[in-house]
Parts: structure tokens; C-alpha cells; sequence
């Protein structure tokens, strides 16, 4: 049941071509690409208007992995950038997660992505 939900919720994310400005949100989470081409200069992590949660966000594919340590408190207009400065393959899916930490749960606050596009 929570494969499902989590199926649900990556078709949900957005997809769009890398290029300078791609920019799109999904539930409380934000993403931002910034580069041309297969080039990516950057990811930012962020949150929409006026939300908040405790937790860590998690940046991954086209050969990236990484999460924000140690868990903290997020709000809007908080955010997180990763330098990439590389080029990555072609037709890579790069997502943005909001995970909150409460109670020893781990929770999905939201999945961005975007479509790295030669």
C-alpha cells in the first residue's frame, strides 16, 4: 500500500527541462535546476509559501544522492542548494524530497523533479 502511494506521488512530481529558471513545486517542496542542457550549475531545495516542517531534505539521480544532516527545523523561506557543476546523462530525472521527522516517523512532505534535457 505505501509502494502505491509512493508511485502516486512520483508520477504527481513535476517534470520539466533542465535550463536556467526551471523551477517547479509539489505538496510543500520546491525545486530549482539551475543550468542549460545536461549542464547543471545547481539544486535548490525549498518550501512553499508559509510552510514549515522539522526534518531533512533529499536530493538524487543523474548520479546524485544527498541529504541534508542533521535534521532541523524548515521554513519558509528556507532553503538548500547543492553545487553540482556537471554535466549529467541525459534523460535523468533529479527530484527534490521533503522528509519530516516526528516521533521516530519519517514522513513525505513532497516530490519535486525535473527532466535533465540535452
Amino acid at each position: 500500500m505505501a509502494a502505491l502511494g509512493m508511485a502516486a506521488a512520483a508520477s504527481a512530481a513535476l517534470a520539466a527541462p533542465a535550463h536556467a529558471g526551471t523551477s517547479g513545486c509539489n505538496n510543500l517542496v520546491c525545486i530549482k535546476i539551475n543550468g542549460s542542457g545536461l549542464r547543471v550549475e545547481s539544486v535548490r531545495a525549498s518550501l512553499t509559501y508559509n510552510s514549515r516542517f522539522f526534518g531533512h531534505f533529499h536530493i538524487y539521480g543523474g548520479g546524485l544522492d544527498v541529504n541534508t544532516k542533521p535534521a532541523r527545523s524548515w521554513g519558509y523561506p528556507d532553503s538548500y542548494t547543492l553545487n553540482v557543476q556537471r554535466d549529467l546523462p541525459n534523460r535523468s530525472l533529479v527530484c527534490v524530497e521533503g522528509w519530516s521527522h516526528v516521533n521516530g516517523r519519517f514522513d513525505l512532505m513532497g516530490r519535486a523533479c525535473g527532466e535533465i534535457k540535452a
